[in-house]
């Protein structure tokens, strides 16, 4: 279960469209240029 969280965090906030953001994902609220999302999304 443990080894598991990471993955599905990384899933739930980089992937997952949300419904109460108008099927955006949470890390597209951020507005990250491209090089912080590099940098972040690894």
């Amino acid at each position: 279960r443990a080894a598991e969280l990471p993955v599905w965090l990384h899933r739930y906030n980089w992937h997952r469209p949300h419904g109460s953001l108008k099927s955006k994902t949470p890390i597209s609220r951020l507005a990250l240029t491209e090089d912080n999302l590099l940098r972040l999304h690894s």
